[in-house]
């Protein structure tokens, strides 16, 4: 009962998994690469440096470590060239090439030191040990990674045959077909796995980006993607508009109509503001009553047309708590983020102390 449980827990889960966008999948391999990253590195050099240990075993076969010391010494290079890489480009996609690019270093030296040996019968041992590095690279890579990683391997096998001449070789490639076949099925199981943990760490990510009242973003998104005073999600090119909005006489509302009453008025304008901007758009409360919009793809002409229709809708709404108006300002981005910041709260500072209920450009 227990096994057919797990059984529809993982499918279900890989039902999700199969439903992703390609851009939600994308997210999800990429943090899964980020997560395991630190300690599949750890195992794959660790391994890496153990088989130069096994100096010692060559000098029991060949009674000389000369002729394997080249080849068991090369799986330091694919280190270095590992590094230097990844060093270069940290990039998720890039590091489970990388891994797999160790691990294939590890193969090569491995067949190369066998070709050396007088006595190559343990090779047989460590073609089917490798698949334990196939196992723990598996954590960053996509199950189809290690489809074709397998792929790869078996045809090593063949190559490397050729040349080293393998003790019960069919018996070899027999072992290692299934072998593969399994490594994917395990993987497909982990990543099912890993995929109720992706989904938990979401939500707790986004609730702390998330206001409790409102449902828009708080203040802590904007230390996600504000780096050096810049906005990290600009695109060359890209035309961004700030607005800072506020609801005329808030503290009125709350006064009259209690506290609940503000709240609710809170709630329907974090909810207007959600329907009526653009997904690419960030819809932030910035403290008590005022939003912060960041509007992307947008020119200033553009903003102000966008939050004037927003400030009219909202004067004329009947679904509304209780009747209010806003006071916008609006500033075009200028790389600075902070001055323009001070633009866009100036510009607002204008229209609160002109008549409020209108939208003002700085």
């Amino acid at each position: 009962m227990r096994i057919i449980n797990g059984v529809k827990t993982i499918f279900g889960l890989l039902k999700g998994l199969w439903s992703m966008s390609p851009s939600e999948k994308s997210d999800f391999y990429k943090d899964k690469c980020e997560y395991y990253q630190g300690i599949v590195e750890l195992s794959l050099v660790v391994a890496c440096l153990t088989t130069i240990c096994f100096l010692y075993s060559d000098y029991m076969i060949n009674g000389s470590v000369l002729p394997t010391l080249i080849p068991r010494l090369s799986i330091l290079a694919f280190i270095a060239v590992f590094f230097i890489v990844t060093g270069i480009n940290g990039n998720a996609r890039v590091m489970v090439v990388m891994d797999f690019f160790l691990g294939h270093g590890m193969v090569i030296a491995a067949s190369w030191t066998a070709y050396k040996l007088v006595d190559n019968s343990n090779s047989v041992t460590g073609i089917i040990i490798v698949n334990l590095l196939w196992m723990v690279i598996g954590f960053v890579a996509t199950p189809i990674d290690t489809l074709i990683n397998g792929g790869v391997f078996i045809i090593e096998i063949i190559i490397t045959n050729m040349f080293n001449h393998y003790t019960n070789y069919d018996v070899i490639l027999s072992l290692e077909i299934p072998c593969i076949i399994g490594i994917v099925v395990v993987h497909y199981i982990m990543t099912a796995f890993y995929l109720d943990h992706y989904r938990v760490t979401q939500k707790l990510k986004l609730s702390m980006v998330t206001d409790p009242l409102t449902m828009v973003y708080n203040r802590h998104l904007l230390e996600k993607i504000i780096s050096e005073n810049s906005l990290k999600i600009q695109s060359p090119g890209e035309q961004i508009a700030l607005a800072m909005l506020d609801i005329d006489d808030f503290k009125k509302i709350n006064d009259e109509n209690g506290h609940y009453t503000g709240d609710l008025t809170l709630y329907f304008l974090g909810q207007k503001l959600n329907t009526e901007t653009h997904e690419d758009d960030y819809v932030i409360r910035y403290g008590g009553e005022e939003f912060v919009l960041i509007l992307r793809n947008c020119s200033v002409d553009d903003a102000y047309a966008r939050m004037e229709q927003f400030r009219a809708d909202i004067e004329k709404a009947k679904d509304t708590p209780v009747p209010f108006t806003v006071s916008i300002g609006v500033a075009g981005y200028t790389g600075d983020y902070s001055d323009t910041l001070m633009k866009v709260d100036d510009a607002l500072y204008k229209a609160k102390n002109t008549g409020k209920n209108k939208v003002v450009v700085s």
